[in-house]
């Protein structure tokens, strides 16, 4: 028994594997119906249809006006086109007819349809009048039809299922303006009658026959021939063409026809993609249908389940608006490709009776075969399984569970990455033909025989692109090739995208089984062959582990790659930055014992990379890229070449031929793609793809050297080391380690720190106060170090050699001793500490205290210089000891340097502190030490100015006797601003207050003006300070002689005052004053008084009192202006008496008139200064002669008996 008589149906039937939806001759639509297998999915999404659409064949249909949309989506090969075609078979009950048998489409589904409540929907929508249009949607539109695309095929397709014009909508809306009318028949027979034509036939050609349209409209409408051409020629300009219209006009034909409608729609994703109008166009269209038709208009279509991968280059926000449209399609059918297999099975590889206990033997005996054979490498996904059970082998043999799902996802990358034409880009292609076509290839072999995947491409071969299909023709037939090479690169070609499955030699051999027993070990070695011949002449390539057929233009780009000159360097540079940079990273090493860190020098290949300065650390890689590899291959070379000078760490890696091949791909890739970059936009998706493939290329590449490096030959001074460690880095920082603990003696010289050393630097640079740090315990703590670091620093400076933080740093770090640079830095400031250095910065001395931002901080280590400090000795610190006691007058016990100048910087600085308060005071006024207290400031600054220890005490040395005149002087300071500073000021009030302003009644007395002379004399010393306790008592002598005087001159003017204030009283009271008048003349005179009462000044009391008398001058006047006021008032009252008595007297009247009450008016005083009249009788201050006396008392009587003529009394002045 052969395959070609396992199975029940012949082979070679035709089996119409493609469904195209406007198909529908007798011949396919019988075999589409008789073989359409309805799997359990299937009937799922039928039951599913007929449950939303019947009730749209009932009275219940006006609730499903918004339920008339069905969305059926699936991916390539699921069968969409195929399920609405049945539908559309179905709905209409299409009779179809074979071999003289007719039959409707219902009774083909009584047998594939079990249930019976199922079947009875079915047939109850089948039954409802129907009209199904079914059409491509693609194949209908108008390329310059734009978003009106989708309204304009519905109405086209509408019309011309209704008999009207389908090409010309404004010609089938002429036609169904006709027939409402009942004139499209009369119509039609004028125009048959004119042109000797059918309307029909004619009117697609409509402008050529204008004149016979317009004629038999006249004759069917009544108008005249001019009204009707007039008609004509405006149908295009007047036609309504919008989505409410055309649903009118579908309601409208519903209404006459009594039917359902069913708009089938294939392929609608793919034709609306990323058009946003064509989306809202078939919105609207589905939704104007539902409501306008009350449920009896239903929009069926199709689409990808993925459309951005069906059109590609959808954004996230076309892709939210296509979902929006789904959404309006209230019934939604996915069909999955699990359907697809099923299918397969049911229509091509069902089995006869006879085949299925002759497979099922062969499961028997070769079941476990089978499914080791057939079962791809671990990194491919579990789905891809191979047979499982005898059951599943014989419904599927000669093909395997996986070849469905691969061979799906051969369909879609073929078509998604452009290899395929435009047939089977469009939808043209079946999996059933396909392996129809691959089982026909094997037909004639016996059943130890399975069908390798290469025969899959003789079923798509036709729909290829010319150049894929031509690159594999040429390929197989250039000699060179055999048989099974040429099915290689087919089976290459087929998986090329395939992301399911990797091609790597594993899975390659297990897709070219062809026969159960085959011997995979020779097949293996087979596949091998193969690959290696077809990577050689460049029809594919290897990335990562896989290999990948190349297209023609892809082979030309791997042959310019591969022909790109690179030189040594480049490649160096790569592998350099693989090796050092990706794989061992690190260019320091640290070592565990202390922390330090150890800089490494690399060296690949002889070449340096980090400059021809080496640093306590050398690691050499060397590979076959190097000329000299060989010479390196034993001990007898490597030992001396790895001792020469400090030595250095060898590392040889293996010869690994791919490794050193694809390192120059690599370069060579990256070359080109520099190169090329944006001069080839026709291929820049492959020049990407080639750079993703070499970025791949690379990451294996760092795999691979990475593994090498671990099997690599290690010598490190002189000896080869054994490898402890398997990774790269722990196997170089072993040899670190090894060469440091042979080559650094003096590296355990350093006990390390326990604490926070950075801590510890900055309170050793900081604190003032030595009480506060452990001072002793800096030298037991690493007395070693510490002498190495201040004997090389020394010996540095005794050479006149600069010697800056960064030198030390950098010579301890390196070899013999390795010490960590915060080790080293504690080392300096413990030194520095105790006095044996300090620092300079760009030649100016800085204190120990700022030192620590510039130890603090790397990038300023070579700014901070170190100086050896000088120190004197026993006898010269003893000297300088003494003198500051006799200068200080106290106690200098100090007998190291640092201790005694400290102690010195202290008193002087509490000196020098003592004296600006005392500045700040003399600075006040009159007083004395001014010059003193300047000269000491100068002095003592000059001495503090000095940041060294040794030039202090020098200093003091050299100025003992100004510091002791100064502390002489100091005392005299102290006394006098701490002491008789009040008393200095005391006597500066007294001189300047009370003493000067009555300093001429003061002169009168003996005793205060003697006094006074002695307290001036005092005041005006530039050195008081043996006089200052006079003061106090001569100036209470003046005090007392001050008191008695302004006391005297006090009471005589508080008289005179009294006697002004008492007399303006009683002026007041006769004038009869106001109590507002009353104040304004007595509160002055009263203020006058109280300063009169409290003054110490005489001259300040005479004036009080003299002002008094200007006061009551001024209370005289105004006195008089009030009595001037009564008298206006009592004149007017006398005038107004006289009056009414005048009038009363001419009337003759008795009345007798009341006389007023007279209050009498007091006096007016009237001043005269007797002086003053005198003068302007005579003209002068002086009388001579008789006559001058006579005339002068002349004119005093006249003024005087005038004033009092008038009333007024009289106040000499």
């Amino acid at each position: 028994m052969n395959i070609e008589q396992i199975f029940e149906k012949r082979l070679d039937r035709n089996i119409n594997g493609v469904v195209k939806a406007e198909q529908t001759d007798d011949a396919s639509a019988w075999i589409e119906l008789d073989e359409y297998v309805i799997t359990r999915e299937l009937e799922g999404h039928l039951r599913h249809f007929f449950e939303s659409y019947v009730p749209a064949t009932g009275p219940e249909r006006i609730r499903m006006e918004n339920k008339i949309g069905v969305w059926v989506s699936g991916f390539f090969g699921s069968g969409k086109s195929h399920f609405i075609k049945i539908l559309s078979y179905l709905l209409s009950n299409r009779k179809v007819s074979h071999n003289g048998t007719e039959r409707h489409a219902y009774s083909f589904f009584e047998d594939k349809i079990k249930d019976a409540l199922f079947l009875a929907d079915i047939n109850k929508a089948v039954h409802h009048p129907t009209e199904v249009i079914l059409f491509n949607i693609d194949s209908r539109a108008n390329v310059d039809d734009k978003e009106d695309a989708i309204l304009k095929v519905f109405l086209k397709v509408f019309n011309e299922r209704v008999g009207y014009c389908a090409d010309f909508p404004h010609i089938a809306h002429l036609e169904r303006e006709l027939a409402k009318r009942g004139q499209y028949d009369a119509f039609k027979t004028a125009f048959a009658t004119i042109t000797d034509s059918s309307w029909e036939k004619e009117r697609d050609s409509y402008y050529f026959i204008s004149d016979e349209m317009a004629e038999a409209l006249s004759q069917a409408t009544g108008q005249s021939v001019d009204a009707s051409r007039q008609w004509v020629e405006q149908l295009d300009k007047n036609f309504p063409l919008d989505i409410n219209n055309f649903c009118q006009w579908v309601k409208e034909w519903l209404d006459e026809n009594g039917k359902n409608i069913l708009f089938m729609v294939d392929e609608v994703g793919q034709f609306i993609g990323k058009n946003t109008q064509m989306m809202l166009k078939l919105q609207t269209i589905t939704e104007n249908l539902g409501v306008i038709c009350g449920g009896r208009a239903w929009v069926i279509v199709t689409s990808q389940a993925d459309i951005n991968a069906a059109i590609g280059g959808m954004s996230s926000r076309d892709g939210q608006d296509f979902s929006k449209i789904q959404g309006r399609f209230s019934t939604r059918l996915q069909l999955s490709s699990s359907n697809t297999s099923e299918v397969i099975q049911k229509r091509l590889l069902v089995k006869t009776d006879a085949a299925k206990p002759a497979l099922a033997k062969v499961w028997q005996e070769k079941g476990d075969i089978l499914r080791n054979q057939l079962a791809f490498d671990p990194t491919t996904s579990a789905s891809l399984r191979p047979y499982t059970s005898e059951e599943e082998f014989i419904d599927n043999y000669p093909f395997v569970p996986w070849h469905y799902q691969i061979l799906q996802k051969v369909f879609e990358s073929i078509r998604t990455k452009g290899a395929a034409g435009k047939q089977l880009a469009m939808g043209e292609r079946s999996q059933l033909e396909a392996f129809q076509t691959a089982a026909k290839q094997i037909a004639p072999q016996g059943l130890d025989s399975l069908v390798p995947f290469w025969r899959f491409y003789a079923a798509i071969e036709s729909f290829l692109e010319p150049a894929v299909s031509r690159t594999i023709t040429q390929a197989c037939q250039n000699g060179i090739l055999d048989e099974f090479d040429g099915n290689l690169l087919k089976t290459l070609f087929l998986i090329r995208y395939v992301d399911v499955l990797k091609s790597t030699p594993e899975n390659l051999v297990t897709l070219s089984i062809d026969k159960i027993d085959a011997d995979k070990v020779e097949l293996s070695r087979r596949v091998e062959k193969s690959l290696n011949t077809l990577e050689r002449l460049m029809l594919i390539a290897r990335v990562e582990d896989k290999y990948v057929f190349l297209t023609n233009e892809e082979k030309e780009i791997e042959n310019e790659i591969r022909n790109v000159e690179v030189d040594f360097s480049a490649v160096n540079k790569k592998l350099a930055s693989i090796i050092f940079d990706d794989i061992l990273k690190n260019r320091k090493y640290r070592y565990p014992a202390n922390k330090q860190d150890f800089d490494i020098s690399r060296f690949l290949n002889g070449h340096p990379l980090d400059g021809a300065m080496l640093n306590d650390l050398v690691v050499k890689i060397l590979t076959p890229k190097d000329p000299t590899y060989e010479f390196y291959s034993n001990d007898a070379a490597c030992r001396p070449y790895t001792s020469e000078g400090d030595g250095c760490i060898l590392i040889r890696l293996p010869a690994d031929a791919r490794t050193w091949t694809d390192i120059d791909l690599v370069v060579q890739t990256e070359k080109f793609l520099k190169d090329n970059a944006g001069q080839r936009p026709e291929q820049a998706s492959l020049l990407s793809e080639k750079a993703k493939e070499n970025s791949v290329r690379e990451k294996l590449l760092r795999v691979k050297l990475d593994s090498l490096i671990a099997e690599a030959d290690i010598w490190a001074i002189g000896e080869r080391l054994p490898k402890k460690s398997s990774t790269p880095s722990s196997i170089v920082d072993e040899a670190c380690r090894y060469v440091i603990e042979n080559t650094f003696a003096k590296l355990k010289m350093l006990r390390q720190f326990n604490g926070d050393i950075a801590r510890e630097i900055h309170a050793l640079l900081t604190v003032e106060n030595d009480a506060e740090l452990d001072l002793g315990e800096l030298e037991e703590s690493n007395p070693d170090a510490m002498r190495e670091v201040e004997s090389w620093v020394s010996m540095n400076i005794e050479f006149n050699k600069p010697v800056y933080l960064r030198d030390i740093l950098n010579h301890f770090a390196r070899r013999p001793y390795g010490w960590p640079e915060e080790e080293v830095k504690l080392l300096v400031a413990r030194l520095a500490r105790k006095g044996k250095f300090n620092f300079s910065q760009q030649n100016n001395n800085i204190e120990r205290k700022q030192v620590w931002e510039l130890f603090n901080n790397s990038r300023r280590h070579s700014e901070l210089r170190l100086h050896k400090i000088r120190r004197h000795d026993e006898s010269q610190i003893r000297k300088a000891a003494q003198t500051m006691a006799e200068i200080a007058q106290q106690p200098f016990s100090e007998r190291e340097e640092p201790a005694l100048v400290e102690h010195i910087r202290q008193v002087f600085n509490d000196w020098k502190q003592e004296l600006n308060v005392f500045k700040a005071k003399a600075e006040g006024g009159n007083n004395p030490g001014k010059d003193e207290i300047e000269s000491g400031l100068r002095l003592l600054n000059s001495i503090l100015s000095e940041k060294e220890d040794f030039a202090l005490i020098e200093k003091v040395t050299s100025q003992a006797n100004e510091l002791l005149d100064f502390s002489e002087d100091r005392e005299d300071l102290v006394d006098f601003y701490r002491k008789q500073f009040a008393t200095w000021q005391k006597l500066g009030a007294a001189l300047h207050g009370s003493f000067k302003s009555n300093r001429s009644a003061l002169e009168k007395d003996a005793v205060a003006v003697k006094a006074l002379g002695e307290l001036e004399n005092i005041w005006q010393m530039p050195e008081p300070y043996q006089h200052l306790n006079r003061i106090t008592p001569l100036i209470e002598q003046v005090q007392n002689v001050n008191h008695q005087l302004v006391e005297q001159h006090r009471q005589h003017a508080l008289e005179r005052i009294d006697a002004r204030i008492e007399e303006s009283r009683q002026r007041l009271q006769e004038a009869h004053a106001t109590s507002e008048l009353q104040n304004s003349v007595l509160l002055p005179m009263q203020k006058a008084r109280k300063r009169a009462e409290v003054s110490q000044s005489i001259p300040e009391i005479l004036a009080e009192q003299q002002e008094t008398m200007a006061l009551q001058t001024d209370a005289e006047k105004k006195i008089n202006q009030w009595i001037d006021e009564l008298r206006k008032k009592q004149e007017a009252q006398l005038r107004a008496a006289n009056e009414a008595k005048r009038a009363a007297e001419s009337q003759q009247t008795y009345v007798v008139a009341e006389k007023p009450v007279i209050q009498p008016v007091p006096k007016k005083t009237h001043l005269v200064n007797v002086a003053s009249e005198m003068r302007k009788a005579t003209g002068g201050e002086v009388l001579e002669t008789a006559e001058q006396v006579e005339k002068a008392l002349d004119t005093l009587r006249t003024s005087l008996l005038a004033a009092i003529e008038a009333g007024d009394r009289i106040r000499l002045q």
